[in-house]
C-alpha cells in the first residue's frame, strides 16, 4: 500500500471533529500522554477502522478504548500497567455503565493490554467472550496509539514493521501531519 501525502487542511479537518476529552478523566496532567495525545489516538482509530471496514459497533468500541487508554497513567515514563489502572478508572468514572457486559468486557481487555507486549495481549485474548473480536480491538488500539509516537524522539517512533496492519503504516504521513497541526 502507498504512502498518503501529508496534507495540512485534511489534518486541521480531522482536528476539528476531535472529541471533547475531559481533563478530569486523567490521574497526570501531562501533555505527552494527556488530552491531545489521546484526541489524535481517537482520530486514528477512526481513520483505521473507515480503511478496514469495521462495522458500527466495533468502530465505536474502539473509539471508547481510544478515549480511556491513557487515564490511568501517573507519570510520562515507562509504565507497562497503566492500561490496567485506566481500565478500573474508566469503571470508577461510570464511564462504561451503558455498555452491555460483552462489550464492557472488550474494551476494558482493550485499554488494560495495549500498553502490553503483543504475546501477552494475544494470550490474554482467549480469555475474553469474544476472542477474535477482542484481539482486533485491542490490535487496532495498540496501532492507533502508535501512529501518535511521531510526537516522541525518532529513535522512539513506530516502526513499520512492528505495526499490525498495513493501512497504519500508510497513514504514518498523514500522523505527523495530525501533530503538527494539533500544536502538540
Amino acid at each position: 500500500m502507498s504512502r498518503e501525502a501529508p496534507d495540512t487542511a485534511d489534518a486541521v479537518a480531522w482536528l476539528a471533529r476531535a472529541p471533547q476529552v475531559p481533563a478530569a478523566w486523567f490521574l497526570h496532567p501531562s501533555a505527552l500522554h494527556g488530552v491531545r495525545h489521546t484526541q489524535r489516538v481517537h482520530i486514528h482509530a477512526q481513520r483505521l477502522t473507515h480503511a478496514l471496514s469495521w462495522d458500527e459497533a466495533d468502530t465505536q468500541l474502539v473509539l471508547r478504548a481510544a478515549l480511556w487508554h491513557d487515564i490511568g497513567r501517573t507519570h510520562d515514563g515507562w509504565d507497562p500497567s497503566h492500561g490496567f489502572t485506566g481500565a478500573a478508572r474508566a469503571v470508577e468514572l461510570g464511564l462504561t455503565q451503558e455498555l452491555p457486559p460483552a462489550d464492557r468486557e472488550i474494551v476494558l481487555y482493550a485499554v488494560r493490554y495495549h500498553c502490553r507486549p503483543d504475546e501477552e495481549g494475544e494470550a490474554m485474548a482467549e480469555r475474553q467472550m469474544q476472542p477474535p473480536r477482542a484481539l482486533g480491538l485491542l490490535r487496532l488500539l495498540k496501532d492507533a496509539d502508535a501512529l501518535d509516537r511521531v510526537r516522541l524522539a525518532p529513535w522512539e517512533a513506530a516502526d513499520p514493521k512492528q505495526l499490525r496492519h498495513a493501512e497504519t503504516v500508510a497513514m504514518l504521513a498523514f500522523a505527523k501531519e495530525l501533530y503538527r497541526a494539533s500544536g502538540r
